[in-house]
């Protein structure tokens, strides 16, 4: 499990480089497929679909890599998919029932707001992925289900709050920080939104735990990818003229780009959806209840910055039959979650 971050809960008592210059990338298209359409699946009366999964046109192709057209998607279905392997609206009363009678919780998992007092169980208690439970409540009144949400131990990175959106719920929300001052900023979701808010103010860096999800994840395919579009090729096709005399743009062959060994995130679908391109430094087995779990440890290098540190899970069912090994480099579709680094890192009361 992450090293900086390990923990063990007791039973309770009563979840880029981003290409700047909008390069045309087909890198992007040949990511693995996010899943289809999933229901959202929440204890309150908050839920969405997923659009359908295709193959974006050219244009949208651009777009994407530019970040633009990306919506907030309030659902946590496509996460609970992948996990558990199940329909989650089947099994989100189970999955419930039993984070209320064997999940565990710690003094910063816990808060009090508007005159209600929040707390955040999760199960199982010696596992890095976990499934959680928030229930609030009036102040020494029972506590109620009001949201279920798949939570993965991160690693520390101090990163700078941008903006955020907050969910409909009210105790989620999708938070993008930045890494570089100036460049296009990185979005996750934070389930514990109801206990930071009041410090994810813009400008401010925090030390977050970050860690991904993966939708989609096989062995990297290409060696080099082909650039027709965007400042980099028109500044290649430029320089290309010059030396061709009498050449027309119509004969500017493609742009090829070595891939082999580079890092690259690129925006997804929606808002804290990333398509990844990274070499692996090391893989950890987990599992939550009966669904194996891969943890793979990505970096991602910056000239002017510490690198990126992101653990990211892969499901069995996300992987089929793949095994990924230490040193191979992989692409993935990654959903990414986050939150304020938590204060209590010791033993559990």
């Amino acid at each position: 499990m992450p090293k900086k971050n390990t923990e063990t809960l007791p039973t309770a008592t009563p979840a880029d480089r981003i290409e700047e210059d909008g390069s045309k990338n087909t890198a992007a298209a040949t990511a693995p497929t996010p899943p289809g359409p999933a229901r959202s699946v929440r204890t309150a009366d908050v839920d969405g679909k997923a659009p359908e999964a295709r193959q974006p046109t050219p244009e949208e192709l651009e777009a994407m890599l530019q970040g633009k057209n990306r919506s907030h998607f309030e659902g946590l279905g496509d996460a609970w998919a992948v996990l558990t392997g199940q329909n989650p609206a089947a099994i989100m009363p189970q999955i419930v029932g039993t984070i209320m009678h064997e999940g565990g919780t710690r003094p910063s998992w816990q808060w009090k707001r508007n005159g209600k007092d929040h707390v955040l169980l999760a199960w199982p208690k010696d596992q890095p992925v976990r499934a959680s439970l928030l229930v609030r409540g009036a102040e020494g009144e029972k506590l109620a289900p009001v949201t279920a949400v798949p939570l993965l131990d991160g690693l520390p990175n101090d990163l700078t709050v941008e903006e955020v959106h907050p969910w409909q719920s009210g105790v989620e929300a999708n938070v993008a920080v930045s890494m570089i001052q100036g460049k296009n900023p990185m979005w996750f979701f934070d389930p514990l939104y109801g206990r930071d808010y009041e410090d994810l103010t813009p400008g401010i860096t925090h030390t977050f735990l970050l860690a991904g999800l993966a939708y989609g994840l096989r062995k990297a395919l290409l060696d080099q990818v082909t650039i027709t579009q965007g400042p980099r090729y028109e500044a290649y096709a430029q320089a290309w003229l010059e030396e061709n005399p009498g050449k027309s743009r119509l004969d500017v062959p493609p742009l090829k780009v070595a891939v082999t060994g580079r890092h690259l995130i690129m925006p997804g679908r929606h808002f804290c959806e990333y398509q990844m391109r990274a070499a692996v430094e090391e893989v950890e087995d987990c599992q939550l209840e009966k669904m194996p779990v891969k943890l793979l440890y990505l970096s991602f290098p910056f000239e002017n910055r510490a690198p990126l540190r992101l653990p990211v899970y892969a499901s069995k069912m996300v992987l089929g039959e793949y095994v990924p090994e230490k040193g191979q480099e992989v692409d993935a579709y990654v959903w990414l979650q986050g939150r304020i680094i938590d204060m209590d890192q010791g033993p559990q009361q």
